[in-house]
């Protein structure tokens, strides 16, 4: 278990006793990452090649599949790892310099954190904020993660999803400005996933604490980061806001469910104007359109498929996150 002592915070706003202002960067709109050319090896594998990052205050995901270089990133922003080349600062600190700074004002929760299994929850809190000298009661830190019925319970007894609660208010505890998340919605089943997406959302919005979230499941960053960036072996290959990034790259995209999406596949082959992107689902074909619209392109596609006896189903425009990162990883 890592715990990074913190340091203070700026007094509360007049009017707003319960939630502190950020401070520093985060308040005056500048950048609470900011990354030059950062490039690391291990044993002559490349980790991070030449990576080039401005995160701006709010939400932000790194997005890529495992091994791309999400958590690398993270560690040498931390300053748990050196990097062979680059620069990068966070929270306007030097990662080089003035990384005890930099742990003295974050948060991070890992991917896989472990605790004192026979510990109660409120009194391995309270440890915490104390190593911390934080003014955070436990109490408050229980009620912001939804824990505040369950604190007398031994760690050992919580369900995963109440796992990753009382991971993030670890990470909380020192009144951070910014928290570090490394795959927080991990080894947790659909309702789990989505409770700790609401809980970000809500902690967001109460305390404007900034989040840095890494993760590899686009459905649930979708909903969460005004920003995100798409990272694979090392590179970062898109970034942008969430919106932008996914109209940009799914214009012209429909997911059509058919009767025979083999039939379908080839019964545009040859079509021009028609590209077959690929099967999306068990029933379901991606295909990209190009210079129609959609009233025009349903005619299109609905016209050649009863050509060749093909149902179709649902024919509806690919337009989230993870309709948009496939195709910027079929373009790299």
């Amino acid at each position: 278990m890592w715990i990074i002592l913190s340091g203070g915070r700026e007094p509360v706003a007049e009017g707003c006793p319960d939630f502190e202002l950020p401070r520093g960067s985060s308040r005056m709109g500048e950048s609470v990452v900011s990354v030059r050319g950062l490039t690391k090896h291990f044993n002559g594998v490349q980790a991070l090649a030449d990576v080039h990052l401005e995160v701006a205050p709010g939400v932000f995901g790194l997005i890529g599949p495992n091994g791309a270089g999400k958590t690398t990133l993270l560690r040498v922003l931390l300053g748990l790892i050196r990097p062979d080349k680059g620069q990068a600062k966070v929270l306007g600190l030097d990662i080089s310099s003035q990384s005890l700074q930099i742990r003295q004002r974050v948060g991070v929760l890992h991917e896989k954190p472990t605790y004192p299994p026979f510990m109660r929850i409120d009194n391995y809190l309270k440890m915490v904020t104390e190593l911390y000298g934080s003014a955070k009661t436990t109490q408050k830190l229980l009620d912001l993660v939804g824990l505040s019925d369950v604190g007398w319970r031994q760690i050992r007894t919580l369900s995963a999803g109440m796992n990753q609660r009382l991971g993030i208010a670890q990470s909380l505890a020192g009144d951070p400005e910014l928290v570090f998340m490394d795959e927080p919605t991990s080894n947790l089943d659909v309702i789990g996933r989505d409770e700790i997406i609401k809980l970000l959302v809500e902690l967001y919005h109460e305390t404007g604490i900034s989040f840095f979230i890494s993760s590899h499941n686009l459905s649930q960053l979708e909903k969460l980061c005004h920003n995100v960036a798409f990272i694979d072996a090392g590179r970062v290959i898109e970034k942008g806001p969430t919106g932008q990034i996914i109209d940009k790259h799914t214009s012209g995209l429909y997911n059509v469910v058919c009767s025979d999406p083999k039939s379908l596949i080839y019964a545009f082959e040859s079509d021009p104007d028609i590209l077959v992107v690929g099967t999306s689902g068990i029933d379901a074909v991606t295909l990209c359109v190009k210079n129609l619209d959609f009233t025009s392109a349903r005619e299109q596609i609905y016209h050649t498929a009863a050509q060749h006896d093909i149902e179709l189903r649902t024919f509806t425009k690919a337009n989230t996150l993870e309709d948009a990162y496939r195709e910027v990883i079929r373009n790299a």
